[in-house]
Formats: structure tokens, sequence, C-alpha cells
């Protein structure tokens, strides 16, 4: 088995250096804020991505506007809840507002924060009060002081005077280390599972680091993992699965994708999976992997009589040990969600004439077996991703982003029971969608939600 590599002196100097120059915040023994049930802290709200919440109780009957934020610009990064405080980066700036109200400021930018990042996560910390956000830029994380009413009118550069730590796939600084050169990915944002920040630096290496001042706990350089001689491992995606206490990344060799199981606790390689070359040497990359329960989920693709497939695949998250395959028709991935029983494909199908509809499938998780279908006459959301925003499981409503905004779905048959649609002016008069262009984050009794050139928090009646 191999052992991942432990801290070196320069992560613990610049650890101490960190925590000692810091000055915001107070000392404390408990990881604070404390998690609540309508966090959504992270790319997928949970350390698997299952973008599910069990509690949420949002109406069937259709969503009013409870409050909205415009901008000049779109360009969202999608939201992270933490406190009651929503954290959303768009093109020239961040919002800081209250989840509730919408009450809260704008953080304008100017340089690179928040640009070519990808998705914002955030952390409790034990030294300081605030927490941690956590921004991946490239091969490198950064950690800034999250304190709501902190951020200052104006952010410059890449927000140096709030960054108390940097990492990238070699170590932690109190500097802006080099890795800037490329956009994070969609699946480079951090995953915090256990008091530790999990990040896959596109060079190659998984780090687990605290998330009070960085100092690294174990890092894992994926070549070892690698079961290919000539090809190299390109990493694409990583979640965790709690239950097992695993850090599952999914990369490339070449064109067949790759599993490999890391312990959480260590770093060390507990397991890699090699599944062969897919059709047209293609490896879907975005939110193409999902962990619940001791199981991952993995999409992929397949041959089909028809026309092209995907594939959902099951795997044993302790042993990496195959389970269920599940085959369906689809052009086009655009993201899953997992409840307690469920898993939810949301994809593209393709069309004999006129545009490519939305096609959203329930698989059993027990077996494979499909439990409903439904086709809604509309196209994803946005370019976060190649396909657009993942689904969100909220409740008994299964939340799906498009270009015309908002569905809900019921959970139990598939079905349709509201679409949240708003229109903007376009240049030359008219009026269109305002198109989804993040994934519905469910915090309490709202849902976030980035669309054109707006900010929204949905609720029952604007309450």
């Amino acid at each position: 088995m191999d052992t991942a590599s432990s801290p070196g002196r320069r992560a613990v100097l610049a650890g101490v250096g960190t925590l000692l120059g810091a000055g915001a915040g107070c000392l404390g023994a408990d990881r604070t804020p404390a998690a609540s049930e309508t966090d959504w802290r992270m790319y997928g709200r949970d350390p698997g991505r299952t973008r599910y919440v069990s509690d949420a109780d949002l109406p069937r009957d259709g969503v009013e506007i409870a409050w909205s934020r415009s901008v000049s610009a779109s360009g969202w990064l999608p939201p992270v809840v933490a406190n009651g405080t929503v954290y959303c980066q768009y093109a020239n700036g961040l919002f800081v507002v209250d989840a509730e109200t919408g009450d809260g400021d704008v953080a304008n930018t100017y340089g690179g924060f928040g640009r070519g990042a990808g998705p914002m996560a955030f952390a409790s910390t034990t030294v300081y009060r605030d927490g941690v956000l956590l921004v991946p830029y490239g091969n490198a994380v950064a950690g800034y002081a999250a304190e709501p009413d902190g951020w200052p009118e104006t952010v410059s550069g890449i927000g140096e005077d709030r960054a108390r730590w940097w990492i990238d796939g070699e170590g932690v600084s109190t500097a802006p280390p080099g890795g800037f050169g490329a956009d994070a990915a969609q699946s480079g944002t951090p995953v915090v599972a256990d008091g530790t920040v999990v990040s896959l630096h596109p060079q190659g290496t998984v780090s687990a680091v605290t998330p009070d001042d960085g100092g690294e706990r174990w890092r894992y350089g994926l070549a070892a993992a690698n079961p290919d001689d000539e090809y190299s491992l390109v990493p694409i995606d990583h979640v965790v699965d709690t239950a097992t206490g695993t850090v599952v990344v999914k990369g490339r060799v070449l064109g067949g994708p790759v599993l490999v199981g890391l312990d959480l606790a260590d770093g060390t390689l507990e397991w890699t999976v090699g599944e062969g070359r897919t059709p047209e040497w293609r490896v879907e990359a975005g939110d193409s992997m999902a962990a619940r329960d001791g199981t991952v989920y993995t999409v992929g693709w397949t041959e089909s009589d028809s026309s092209r497939a995907v594939r959902i695949r099951e795997l044993d998250a302790a042993s990496g040990g195959r389970g269920w395959t599940r085959p369906l028709e689809r052009d086009a991935h655009v993201g899953f969600a997992v409840d307690e029983t469920t898993v939810y494909h949301v994809g593209v199908i393709e069309a004999d004439e006129g545009a490519d509809p939305i096609g959203v499938a329930a698989i059993d998780r027990a077996d494979g077996g499909v439990r409903w279908t439904e086709t809604i006459d509309d196209a994803p959301g946005s370019i976060l991703t190649e396909g657009g925003p993942p689904p969100t499981v909220a409740g008994d409503l299964l939340l799906v982003p498009s270009r015309a905004g908002l569905h809900a779905l019921a959970t139990a048959d598939g079905e349709r029971l509201w679409t949240f649609t708003e229109t903007v002016g376009t240049s030359g008069g008219g009026e269109t969608e305002r198109a989804a262009l993040t994934p519905a984050v469910v915090a309490g009794d709202r849902i976030v939600i980035g669309t054109t050139l707006m900010l929204y928090g949905l609720g029952d009646d604007g309450d």
C-alpha cells in the first residue's frame, strides 16, 4: 500500500506564520461557525456532492421572489451558504448577503480575485470565529477570512489582504504560489470533510490540509496509482464518502477512466479501478461522480444500438468493487443528485428534429432499475460545465435548472409541478427568459440561484 507524504518543514513554518500573523478573528476551542442543516458549504452541498437536502420543505405549487440582486454582467460561480450568509461571486464582485432577506453588500473586485476560479467552499475553523472561504485558482487554493461584515467595498488583486494561506500541489505558503495560468475546473473545488480540506490539483496531486492555516495533513501524487506505464493519469473529479472515510478521485488515462480510493485519514492508497477505453475516447468530467452511504456513482459512456448512451456505474467506496450498471440513451450528460433511495440523472436527449430536450431519469439505488423518466421541452441552463448546472434534490422535489429558468419535479413519479421563469430585455428591444446559470442552492426555505443578470432568493409567497 502506498503511503502519502507527510508535512514538510516549509508547510509547518508557513502554517505557524499564518496563525500568528493573521490578526483577525479570535481564539476558540470549537470549530466555528458551527455547521447547520441550512448550510450549503461546498459545490454539491456535501463531501459526496449528492446535492441532497433531506429536510427541505419547499412549495409544490410554485415559488415567489423573496429577494433579488441585479448585476450588469453575470459570470456567476455557484453560491455557498454558511451560517445564514450567501457568498456568491459574479463577473465583477462578491455578494455577501443574508440568505433569508438578500440584505448585504457587494465587494467589487478588481484584478484576479474570483476570476478564472472554480466554485468556492466554506470551512469552519478552531482558530478564527468566522471560518475560511476557500477559492480554487488553477493549481492553487486560497483560504480567505470569511467574516461577512469584514469584506471591504473593493477587493483588489487576488485579495492578498484577506488571504490567510495558500496551497498548491507542493505545499502551503503565506504568499500566492504559481499555478494561476489555467482556469480552475468545476470539480477542482475543495471538499471539506471531518475538519479537513481535500483538494484535487490539476498537476496530479491530492492534498489534505487544516482549514485553520493550510497546514498539510497529507499529500498524494496520483502517478503512484496510475495503472498505465505509458500514459499519465489526468485528474478530473473527486468526492469524499464519509461513511467509509474514502477520498475517491476520478481521472483519465488516455481514453479510459480510472478511479482511485484514498484513506481520508492519512492519504494511503486503498484501491485503483481502471474502467477501460470508452467510445470516442471520452471520459465524462463535469459533475460525473457522487458518493453516499459507502457507495460511489460515476458516469461514463457506453455503446448503444440507436444512439450514444451514458452509463451510470455503482462502486463500493471501501474496495472499488463494481455493482450494478445502468445505461441511458442520452446525447449529453448534465449532472445527477442522490437521496436515500434514488439516483436522479439529468441529460440531453437527441431529437430527430428541433432542439434537444432535457431527459430526467430516476434510478433505484438498490438494483439500478429505472423508476421513472421525464422529458422537459427545454435546454440545460448555462455553460458552467459542458452540460449545464446539475440538479438538486430538496425534500420531495427535484430542481432542474434550464435555459428557461428552474423546473420542479416530484421525486416520487417525475410529475412536473412548477417552473420559475422571469424575463430580461435584449439589446434588440425584445425579451428572453433568464437562464439558470448556477445550480439551485437550497438553504432552509430559500432557493438561491444565479440567472442571467440576476441573483434570486426564491420561497413561498415571498415570505
